[in-house]
C-alpha cells in the first residue's frame, strides 16, 4: 500500500509543526551518481565527502543546511542504499538514519541521475528507489540530471536519450533540473535557485503537505516521547539545583548580622535562580535537537520499525 494523505482528524500532512519552516530534501540515487557533490553545490560549501568512484564514499546518511529566502534548507545525503549489492538490514538501518532528521516528513525527494553511461544497473537502481518509496512519493520527486554532456545542450541530448530517461521526465511531470557540480559564481547560484524554486513548487502543489507515512508517524511519536522525557529530566534537575541554591543561601544569610549584607545575598540568590530558569527554558527549547544528537534514538527507532516493517514497506503504508 502506498503512503496515504489523510484528512482531519487523522491528517498526516499539515503545517502545525515548527519544523515546517524548513524545506527538507533527501538526495537518493545509485553510488557514483554524484549525490554528495550535488549536495555540496546546493549548500555552497563542502559538507559531504565527494569523489567519483564506483564505491560509495558516503557510508551513512549525512545532513547539512543552508538558508534560502529566509527559510532553512535541510538536505540529507543518502549513501548508496539503492545499489543491488547493499544488504536489506544495512538498508533498513540507513533509512532509519534518514527518517530521524527529516521527521515528521520530507518535502522533496531528489533523484540524482548521471546522463552519460546510463546503464542497465542505473535503471535497476532507479526502479528500486521508485518501488521503495511508492507511487504517492512521485508527487514529491524531482529528477536531478548530472551534467556530464561535455557542452552538449540537454534538449539536444534528450532527443536521442534512452526511452527510460524520457519516461522519467514524463512520470515526474517535467520536474527536473540539469546540474553542473563544477559550476561556480552566478551559474552555481542560478541552478541552486532553479532547484529550490522547483522544490518549493512541489510544496505549493501539494498544498504545503510533506511526504510521510505510518513509519514516519511512529518515528515522530517516539521523538516526541523522548523529547518530553528529556524536558522532564531538565525540569527535575533544575528544581533540585534551585532547592540546593536556596538552602545554601539561606544558611549563609542566617549567619549574617548586617541587614544590608543580607539584602545583597538575597539579591544574588534571586539573580542565580533567574539565570538557572533562563537556562532551563533554553534547554527545553533545544530538547528535540538534544534527542536527535543521541545515537540511542536511532537504535530505538530502528528496533521500533524493524518490528513492524520489511525493507520495501519502510516508506509505504
Amino acid at each position: 500500500m502506498a503512503a496515504q494523505y489523510l484528512s482531519k482528524p487523522r491528517t498526516r500532512h499539515r503545517l502545525a509543526n515548527p519544523r515546517d519552516s524548513q524545506l527538507r530534501l533527501v538526495l537518493v540515487g545509485k553510488t557514483g551518481a554524484g549525490k554528495s557533490a550535488t549536495a555540496n553545490s546546493f549548500l555552497k560549501e563542502k559538507v559531504f565527502l565527494s569523489s567519483f568512484s564506483a564505491v560509495s564514499i558516503t557510508k551513512h546518511c549525512n545532513k547539512g543546511s543552508s538558508t534560502w529566502k529566509g527559510r532553512e534548507v535541510f538536505i540529507v545525503d543518502s549513501p548508496g542504499l539503492f545499489d543491488m549489492k547493499v544488504s536489506d538490514p544495512e538498508t533498513r538501518k540507513e533509512i532509519t538514519r534518514c527518517m530521524v532528521p527529516t521527521s515528521p516528513g520530507l518535502h522533496a525527494l531528489l533523484l540524482v541521475i548521471p546522463l552519460v553511461r546510463y546503464m542497465p544497473e542505473d535503471q535497476k537502481a532507479t526502479e528500486k528507489i521508485l518501488t521503495m518509496f511508492g507511487e504517492r512519493a512521485k508527487e514529491h520527486m524531482i529528477a536531478l540530471f548530472k551534467d556530464d554532456l561535455a557542452g552538449m545542450d540537454f534538449h539536444d541530448y534528450l532527443k536521442h536519450a534512452a526511452t527510460t530517461i524520457q519516461e522519467l521526465i514524463r512520470e515526474f511531470r517535467d520536474r527536473y533540473c540539469v546540474v553542473n557540480n563544477k559550476a561556480t559564481g552566478a551559474e552555481q547560484e542560478n541552478q541552486r535557485e532553479q532547484l529550490l524554486a522547483l522544490a518549493q513548487d512541489v510544496v505549493n502543489k501539494c498544498k504545503g503537505r510533506y511526504y510521510t507515512n505510518s513509519q514516519y508517524q511512529k518515528t515522530k511519536e517516539e521523538i516526541q516521547e523522548q523529547t518530553q522525557a528529556l524536558q522532564e529530566n531538565y525540569r527535575e534537575e533544575l528544581e533540585r539545583a534551585k532547592a540546593q541554591i536556596k538552602q545554601e543561601f539561606k544558611e549563609e544569610i542566617r549567619k549574617l548580622k548586617d541587614e544590608l549584607e543580607q539584602q545583597k545575598r538575597k539579591a544574588e540568590m534571586e539573580r542565580r535562580l533567574a539565570e538557572m530558569e533562563a537556562h532551563r527554558v533554553s534547554r527545553q527549547q533545544t530538547a528535540r535537537d538534544d534527542v536527535l544528537s543521541q545515537n540511542k534514538i536511532l537504535e530505538i527507532i530502528f528496533i521500533l520499525l524493524e518490528a513492524a516493517s520489511f525493507v520495501f514497506s519502510l516508506f509505504k503504508d
